[in-house]
C-alpha cells in the first residue's frame, strides 16, 4: 500500500515535467526557428534494468518505489514552416544547419534568422548578439541595401561583406539549450560537426516554430487528467490507511 503511495507520488511529478515542457511549447509557438521539446518518460523496470546494465550509476539515494520517471527532453528537430516577411535581414534555414553566434558566454547555434543591424553597423540577434562569419568576424551589413545569397554570401550595395557561417551536427539532438533559443555545443558534438553542405538560406523569409498548438494543448489536457487520477488514488490510499491505523491497529479492551 505504501508502495502504491510512492507510485502515485512519482506520476504526478513525471506529470509536472511533462507539463513544464508542452508550456514552453505554446509559450514559444510563434518563436522563429523554435524546436518543441518532447520530454521522455520511461516506467521503473525500465529504468532500473537500465541501472543494473550499469551499475557504476547507483547512489546511495532511495530507490524509486514504482511508477516511472522523465529520463530526459528530446529536441525535435523537425523544420519549421517558412513566413515571407519582405525584411531583409531575415533569413530562414533550409536543411539541417544552425546559424554561428557570438556570445558574451561563447559560440552558441540558433535556427532563428531574424538578424538585425547592431550599434557598430554588424549583423546581430535581436539580443545583440554578432552573426559569424565564415572567417569567424563580424559581417558588417551598414552603409545600403543587403543581399543575401541562398549559400550565405552578403553583399552590400552590390560589395562583398563576408558569409554568414552555417554549421551542420551529426547529432543536433545533442545540442543544449542556453535560453533565449540559443544551443551550446560538447566537444563532443563539435567535433562531429562541419560547415554546411547541405543547407541553403532564403532572405525575406523566417522559419516558424514546430510546435504543433492544438497537439500541445490535447497533451496538456491530458496531463491534467493523468495528474488528477494520481491525486486520487493518494488521497483514497491515505484514506484507507487512516482506517486501518484507527480500526485494525485498535488495542482490543
Amino acid at each position: 500500500m505504501i508502495q502504491g503511495l510512492y507510485t502515485a507520488a512519482a506520476g504526478m511529478v513525471a506529470v509536472e515535467a511533462r507539463q513544464s515542457a508542452i508550456a514552453n511549447n505554446i509559450a514559444n509557438a510563434s518563436t522563429p526557428g523554435f524546436k518543441r521539446q518532447e520530454p521522455v518518460q520511461l516506467g521503473f523496470y525500465e529504468v532500473f534494468s537500465q541501472n543494473l546494465r550499469r551499475p557504476f550509476l547507483f547512489t546511495t539515494d532511495p530507490a524509486p518505489a514504482g511508477g516511472v520517471k522523465i529520463v530526459e527532453t528530446f529536441t525535435n528537430t523537425a523544420a519549421g514552416a517558412l513566413r515571407n516577411t519582405e525584411n531583409p535581414l531575415h533569413v530562414a534555414l533550409q536543411g539541417p544547419g544552425y546559424f554561428a553566434i557570438d556570445t558574451p558566454n561563447g559560440e552558441r547555434y540558433t535556427r532563428d534568422g531574424a538578424f538585425t543591424i547592431d550599434a557598430d553597423g554588424h549583423l546581430a540577434t535581436k539580443d545583440g548578439s554578432k552573426v559569424q562569419s565564415i572567417s569567424g568576424q563580424p559581417i558588417d551589413v551598414s552603409g545600403g541595401t543587403v543581399n543575401i545569397a541562398r549559400n550565405g554570401s552578403v553583399t552590400v550595395e552590390g560589395s562583398a561583406a563576408g558569409q554568414i557561417r552555417v554549421i551542420e551536427f551529426e547529432e543536433p539532438t545533442r545540442l543544449l539549450r542556453q535560453g533565449d533559443n540559443l544551443y551550446a555545443a560538447s566537444e563532443e558534438v563539435l567535433r562531429r560537426s562541419a560547415n554546411a553542405a547541405d543547407t541553403t538560406l532564403e532572405q525575406k523569409n523566417l522559419e516558424m516554430s514546430n510546435v504543433n498548438l492544438p497537439q500541445e494543448m490535447t497533451a496538456m489536457m491530458l496531463g491534467l487528467r493523468a495528474y488528477e487520477a494520481n491525486s486520487r488514488v493518494i488521497q483514497a490510499l491515505d484514506s484507507t490507511i487512516g482506517r486501518l491505523i484507527d480500526q485494525v491497529a485498535m488495542p482490543q479492551v
